[in-house]
């Protein structure tokens, strides 16, 4: 499995455990006050039960006064009218409450629960239901104490905050695991470009003492015999060779360009020159293929590059835009800055990046033309990070495809 897709399965078996148990903390949360209710109204059946046994032995009531129950806050028994017949405190007996909340339990055998905060600050659970004697219906008023059934919710709620935390913390190793696994991963690949460029650098030298110096020779042959061929044949044959001894010629220079491990000089150039310099360049080719160059904008201060490195970029750029209009088109130059880095904004009126080459256009030797050699993209993104720069690839709104180049401004003297 790619490396890419198993941090995927990684990731995605991760949401679904996170999303598990959170489901199963919040579902565990809000059972836990109905399930503590449900504990609470068992405790006053259970007790309303037992009084009203008692309460049958003796109608005179005198022997609840020893009855207790740790659950119990307090208990007090009413007649149909609201006067207290039963009650820990002698001195309330016979007294009449203020509330009406009995009447409820009176008009019908129905069991009345609410919570109800104490003159002492205690919420308790309290109930009324109907006391059955011989005779009469009384009315139960009844309140218990909360804490042992509110501890099933406490529980519940820090059960939630605990799994948050561990949760939490898991993420927070996983990302950390995962950025230190992404940076092993960008050094490896830097290990290994390196070791491919050392590679390249070692064929580069190969070729520039095997290849230049012949490759030298036929072209300056192919000149000569292009310039002293009589017949049309000949000097289309002389030319051919030339054009290809110069394509053979940029090859080796992007290739020693790309490889070679050397101190970049200093230097700065301006910007809308060398614009000039490479139109002007390539003015004969871009005739030939029916392309137009158009540059619009200013760029106030020198960038912080050489001018020979600007003007390689530029070209590379220019030449890579001609050669995705086959069939001609525009190449539009967007100059500007912000004070501080100088923006190249070059577009042309081709079809664009396709999705696969826009992702790999920088890599070294990747290419979709048949006699490209995939390293000019490759030397612009050495040459432009190198300066202090960025170079990125996008495709147009309008369509086409558009290189933004951003290089630095030299700074201004105090």
């Amino acid at each position: 499995m790619h490396r890419s897709q198993f941090t995927y399965s990684i990731l995605l078996g991760g949401l679904l455990l996170t999303a598990l148990l959170l489901w199963f903390a919040v579902a565990n949360y809000r059972n836990a006050e109905p399930v503590a209710h449900s504990i609470l109204r068992g405790i006053s059946l259970s007790l309303g039960q037992a009084i009203e046994a008692l309460a049958v032995r003796d109608p005179s009531l005198k022997t609840l006064v020893d009855f207790s129950s740790s659950d119990s806050a307090y208990f007090s028994i009413l007649d149909q009218r609201g006067t207290i017949r039963f009650h820990r405190n002698p001195e309330l007996i016979g007294s009449q409450i203020d509330d009406q909340r009995f009447q409820a339990v009176v008009a019908a055998p129905v069991i009345t629960e609410e919570r109800i905060r104490l003159g002492t600050g205690e919420v308790v659970f309290e109930t009324q239901q109907q006391l059955h004697l011989p005779g009469e219906t009384l009315v139960l008023r009844l309140a218990l104490h909360t804490w042992q059934a509110d501890q099933i919710i406490r529980r519940a709620r820090t059960g939630v905050v605990v799994i948050v935390v561990l949760l939490a913390v898991a993420w927070g190793f996983g990302v950390w695991v995962l950025r230190l696994q992404q940076r092993d991963l960008r050094r490896r690949e830097a290990m290994a470009r390196h070791e491919q460029l050392a590679r390249l650098g070692e064929l580069g030298a190969v070729l520039a003492h095997e290849v230049r110096t012949p490759l030298a020779g036929i072209k300056g042959f192919a000149q000569l015999l292009r310039e002293r061929a009589q017949e049309p044949k000949q000097q289309e044959y002389a030319g051919k060779i030339v054009a290809e001894s110069e394509r053979l010629e940029g090859l080796v220079t992007d290739l020693l360009t790309y490889t070679r491990q050397e101190t970049l000089q200093e230097g700065s150039a301006t910007v809308q020159e060398q614009v000039q310099e490479a139109c002007d360049h390539l003015a004969e080719e871009a005739g030939r293929a029916r392309v137009a160059l158009q540059v619009t904008g200013d760029i106030g201060r020198p960038v912080a590059c050489p001018a020979d490195r600007l003007r390689q970029l530029l070209l590379n750029l220019f030449a890579n835009a001609m050669q995705a209009m086959p069939e001609g088109g525009i190449i539009r130059v967007v100059l500007s800055d912000n004070g501080e880095q100088a923006t190249i904004l070059i577009s042309d009126s081709g079809p664009g990046f396709a999705e696969e080459s826009l992702k790999r256009a920088f890599d070294p030797f990747y290419t979709t033309r048949a006699s490209g050699s995939g390293l000019g993209l490759a030397v612009c993104r050495k040459l432009a990070e190198g300066y202090g720069g960025v170079i990125v690839a996008a495709n147009a709104p309008e369509g086409g495809a558009e290189i933004t180049l951003q290089l630095p401004l030299i700074k201004e003297l105090a």
